[in-house]
């Protein structure tokens, strides 16, 4: 993959991590809700393994977001200098 396609995942991991703490949810819980298993959950979010588009949509619908704002939000994270993405 490309490094921006790359930083694009990382910036979304934690966009997804910070989504969580906002709410008070655990990656379990989401994993739950999602529908996949929590390993799996934990390897999407340490960047270990791609996320499907259908997931991306399934734990913005469970974090109370469109996939599009979501989304937005970890593209902000990779445009501002300093943002962390990992």
């Amino acid at each position: 993959m490309d490094n921006a396609f790359e930083g694009l995942e990382a910036a979304l991991s934690t966009q997804i991590k910070v989504e969580l703490a906002e709410n008070g949810m655990d990656q379990k819980t989401l994993a739950e809700r999602v529908g996949i298993h929590p390993v799996t959950m934990t390897k999407y979010l340490k960047n270990q393994r791609n996320m499907p588009v259908n997931v991306l949509f399934e734990i913005a619908g469970a974090l109370g977001l469109s996939p599009r704002v979501l989304m937005e939000r970890a593209e902000a994270r990779i445009a501002r200098p300093g943002a962390q993405t990992a």
